[in-house]
């Protein structure tokens, strides 16, 4: 359940001192809009059972019983947890032809996250500065359900495009973070270029996010696969084995530790990688990681067990890292959201549509009984155009999952509720961490309409649900 009320101050400052006394009645008029009674109250540091009152959009009063009879309504939170709204620190929004390609049509983010980051590119022949504007326009001439700030993505780091427009970005727009590729051939920047890009994003001040897989050792694997005609969706985990990532993680932390340049890598997947990082971290120095639920619940199994000549069941799952091998990676990953490893945990929400011929159906293997699938989302003549000149190749499919509306309940569940993880932790990583990170203030929030963040109700049941198509409309 989601309460529409922002908190007085950042999460990661919110503490649980309970006032003094509560205030007197007010007999002309209720002294609270709201009051939540009796839930089990976290922040990222603290729990402690105590009544909520709200006033205008801001928390007025923390108290271990505030009267009924002050507010205007009453929620009843016996035995729920209520915590900070969700950050979402990764999410390309428009970015990369994926299908959210407007801000608007996420309104169901809303009922858990608030607010996300949105990544843009300076791809092509458009300056840095050119994108933001462009995108920016783009998004408040759509229109939003919440707030949000950006990430920029940069491709080419030349001259003028660190020198003189990332600082106008940073300082116009209050942007303070970019985000690195070290694969992608239109996006993978060289060694000396990571390296740039660092030496300026350390000056201003500024968070260097990296996507770290070795691009030069994926297009050899998958030539190699091509040569064999390993290319149906399931091999696309076989170009992306674990040292993929860790070779490129590795190879990051020595490039930032030269330039003395704190990094966040995004989307870790593999316990290789995570086992960098922590190393890395013990040495002391700054570095922070992303993990994300699709490597928490999906393995190399799930790209084979759904491979079918009917459809492209598989080609769904396919993302860039993959999930890890096993469950073994999965078990390494929930340690590292424990021990602080991961710093924050994120969708990465990237979704394609599945009836697109643009999107997962390039997963559609060349067969017969595709020609006649009933199952398909894609109609018969987009089967046959599909299957042209690609038949369901790996290296056709758009990597990316859906996860903005599932990242809370996953964790929520199989996290906290299981015990892998502390309600305090589930805070830290989900709302406090990443608002530390991206150093949320009021200047980011572009098209914001609160300086802080909403509250949840989280109540636990018996009961279970099935997250079926309707989630997804």
């Amino acid at each position: 359940m989601i309460l529409p009320f922002s908190l007085p101050c950042h999460p990661y400052s919110f503490l649980l001192v309970p006032s003094q006394e509560p205030p007197p009645p007010n007999n002309m008029s209720k002294q609270f809009d709201l009051v939540v009674k009796n839930g089990i109250v976290v922040t990222s540091g603290d729990t402690g059972k105590l009544d909520i009152a709200i006033k205008d959009g801001k928390i007025a009063h923390l108290a271990a019983n505030i009267s009924e009879d002050l507010a205007e309504k009453v929620i009843d939170a016996e035995g729920a947890y209520v915590m900070p709204g969700g950050v979402d620190a990764h999410v390309p929004v428009g970015g990369l032809g994926n299908v959210r390609t407007t801000l608007r049509p996420a309104r169901v983010r809303q009922s858990a996250e608030e607010p996300p980051r949105l990544s843009r590119s300076n791809r092509w022949e458009e300056s840095l500065l050119q994108v933001v504007e462009n995108y920016d326009a783009r998004a408040k001439a759509t229109g939003s359900y919440c707030d949000y700030a950006y990430h920029v993505i940069i491709t080419r780091p030349e001259l003028e495009t660190l020198k003189v427009e990332l600082p106008v970005i940073v300082k116009k727009w209050g942007i303070t973070s970019c985000k690195l590729f070290m694969t992608y051939a239109a996006l993978q920047l060289r060694d000396n270029e990571l390296l740039d890009v660092m030496y300026e994003a350390r000056k201003l001040a500024i968070t260097t996010m990296i996507h770290a897989e070795n691009g030069d050792l994926i297009s050899w694997l998958t030539d190699k696969l091509e040569e064999r005609g390993m290319v149906e969706p399931r091999y696309h985990a076989e170009s992306r084995p674990p040292v993929v990532e860790m070779e490129a993680t590795s190879r990051a932390i020595v490039l930032a530790e030269m330039i003395q340049n704190p990094v966040l890598f995004v989307h870790v997947g593999s316990a290789s990688a995570a086992e960098v990082i922590r190393n890395a971290q013990t040495r002391g120095f700054p570095v922070f990681a992303e993990t994300c639920p699709q490597y928490l619940h999906l393995t190399w199994e799930d790209l084979k067990k759904f491979h079918s000549p009917q459809c492209f069941e598989n080609s769904k799952m396919i993302c860039s890292p993959p999930p890890g091998p096993d469950d073994s990676d999965q078990e390494a990953l929930w340690t590292g959201l424990r021990n602080g490893t991961f710093t924050i945990y994120s969708s990465d929400h990237c979704p394609f549509r599945y009836g697109d011929i643009d999107g997962k159906a390039l997963g559609i293997v060349q067969h017969e009984e595709s020609m006649q699938s009933v199952t398909c989302p894609v109609d018969q003549d987009h089967v046959h155009e599909v299957m042209h000149g690609k038949s369901g190749h790996f290296k056709y499919i758009p990597n990316g999952c859906p996860g903005i509306e599932t990242r809370l309940p996953l964790l929520f569940n199989y996290g906290l509720l299981e015990g892998r993880i502390t309600p305090e932790r589930f805070v830290e990583l989900t709302s406090t961490a990443p608002a530390k990170l991206v150093i949320f203030d009021p200047l980011q929030f572009l098209n914001s309409r609160t300086d802080a963040l909403m509250l949840i109700v989280w109540i636990i049941s018996p009961k279970r649900c099935t997250l079926a198509w309707p989630l997804r409309r």
